[in-house]
């Protein structure tokens, strides 16, 4: 690794940022013609910015530290992919499945796969900048807000980012809730690679799950574009919420992925997906992806990220 890496020049910012750098070289020993793109990810980038993506390496780097190398090629792997269903929706305008059954259908699901696209998937916290940025507004938005005895639920808790960073507000209880039981199992081991003791993580399907129990914080990022009948899905979210709580949610527009299957071509699109179920808007930001402004990339149906803190009505 050393000597591919020592023949490419890093930018500069990079520097005093030990663990962001031990991630940009470990993709680039395994990846060297990634080196302009992670010039135009880092370069010119703010100070708060490159301060918190050192801060969010360190929790990646607690996952992937016993075998960083298979992170790196299959972050490579992902791109891999992602280009393909990029090309699928310029070709045609959609995305290539339209239910979860045609995804369990069109690809295979088994660990391998899964395993490849979520490694993949935790590595574009720190170099998909819409991804950074939306995280960024949960810690902002949110955390703040989670006071000693607050819960925390999040739906489709993935790489586990999300709980881990919620965990650290003294006194919080946070709660994952997955469809997927291997799924659990691999966000239990991430949790417990970043210190969080004893999560309650729920083997649970959201369209199928009561409101006996409400919650302080509810948290769906990147969950909605992968669910059947997403209006219903919006819609038990909002009543998970305790009565004068918060949502957390970021839904992606114009990103095709193999997995995803509901599409909105615009913010005003997720805006009023959002007020038709009965949810109050209280914040947006709207993020694009690498290398595009905002204007850019609603021209060219790329993808932004839109995150939303909410209420319910």
């Amino acid at each position: 690794m050393k000597n591919i890496v020592q023949n490419l020049t890093l930018p500069r910012e990079l520097g005093n940022r030990p663990a962001l750098t031990r991630l940009v070289e470990r993709v680039l020993a395994s990846w060297p013609e990634h080196l302009s793109y992670i010039c135009e990810r880092f370069g010119n980038c703010e100070r708060e910015h490159l301060d918190f993506c050192e801060y969010i390496s360190q929790n990646v780097w607690s996952i992937i530290s016993e075998d960083p190398d298979r992170y790196a090629e299959n972050y490579r792997w992902t791109c891999d992919r992602m280009l393909e269903e990029e090309y699928h929706f310029h070709m045609t305008g959609t995305y290539r499945y339209k239910t979860f059954a045609e995804v369990q259908n069109g690809i295979d699901l088994e660990v391998d796969y899964m395993t490849r696209y979520t490694d993949g998937l935790l590595l574009s916290q720190i170099f998909w900048v819409n991804q950074t940025q939306a995280l960024h507004t949960y810690v902002r938005e949110i955390l703040p807000q989670v006071r000693p005895g607050a819960t925390v639920l999040e739906v489709g808790p993935g790489h586990g980012l999300f709980l881990a960073l919620a965990a650290e507000r003294p006194g919080s209880s946070v709660v994952g809730w997955d469809v997927s039981a291997s799924s659990l199992a691999n966000t239990s081991w991430a949790l417990e690679r970043m210190g969080v003791d004893s999560p309650r993580l729920v083997h649970q399907n959201l369209h199928d799950a009561g409101t006996d129990e409400q919650f302080d914080f509810v948290v769906a990022s990147e969950l909605l574009e992968h669910v059947d009948a997403p209006e219903t899905a919006l819609r038990r979210l909002r009543d998970l919420t305790r009565p004068g709580g918060k949502l957390f949610i970021n839904i992606p527009v114009n990103s095709p992925a193999p997995d995803h299957i509901n599409l909105w071509r615009s913010p005003d699109e997720i805006w009023a997906f959002i007020r038709d179920g009965g949810l109050r808007i209280l914040t947006t930001d709207v993020f694009p992806m690498t290398g595009y402004t905002v204007e850019q990339a609603g021209k060219n149906q790329s993808t932004l990220s839109c995150a939303l803190v909410c209420e319910p009505v």
